[in-house]
């Protein structure tokens, strides 16, 4: 059964992606895995149950990207650099977390933020941390502070309509890098964006 729900699941986001979450049916989902209607209810009662679990796996995938990129890093500028790499996936996905599906699915957007505040915040929180005291980063910056803008700006360009290319939060990030960076961190930054 597990392994009926897993395939479920990644048929779900590719479905989500290349057509959208709200006009994606069950009966949808159940055509595009070769299974019955009976079988996908099975694995999960309803729609809102399937896109919680999407939205559970997309986390995990996540989690996983931001861990990969921490663990290579050198340093805490090359780990922001590295870092664009979660944008990127989260931009492919930019469409399911939008206003319908915070309204039609909120238990789904709350673990999404939930996920955002104790992980990504965390993360950050200890990027800047770790940052300052390698002298890479201003002092006397407010580490929750700072850190809740880099989320902000994410937000911003990923999950609002603004019609701005995708690109424009690569350059947001990278004002916001050069905006807490010493001159030893903008000597990494300069290596690293080569």
């Amino acid at each position: 059964m597990e392994d009926k729900r897993k395939r479920l699941i990644d048929i779900t986001i590719e479905l989500f992606i290349n057509h959208g979450i709200i006009s994606v049916t069950m009966d949808d989902v159940a055509k595009a895995a070769g299974m019955s209607k009976k079988t996908v209810y099975q694995c999960f009662a309803n729609k809102g149950l399937l896109v919680e679990a999407v939205v559970h796996q997309l986390i995990g995938q996540s989690k996983s990207i931001i861990s990969s990129n921490t663990n290579a890093a050198d340093d805490p500028v090359q780990e922001l650099v590295l870092q664009q790499g979660l944008f990127k996936h989260l931009i492919a996905l930019r469409h399911l977390f939008n206003d319908t599906m915070l309204k039609r699915y909120p238990r789904a957007m709350k673990a999404f933020h939930e996920f955002k505040i104790n992980h990504l915040k965390i993360i950050i929180e200890s990027n800047l941390a770790d940052g300052i005291a390698m002298g890479l980063y201003r002092t006397g910056l407010d580490v929750p502070a700072t850190a809740a803008i880099y989320i902000s700006v994410a937000d911003f360009y990923l999950f609002n309509n603004t019609g701005k290319k995708t690109a424009d939060i690569f350059e947001a990030l990278q004002l916001f890098i050069n905006g807490i960076i010493t001159d030893d961190g903008r000597r990494l930054l300069a290596d690293y964006t080569k």
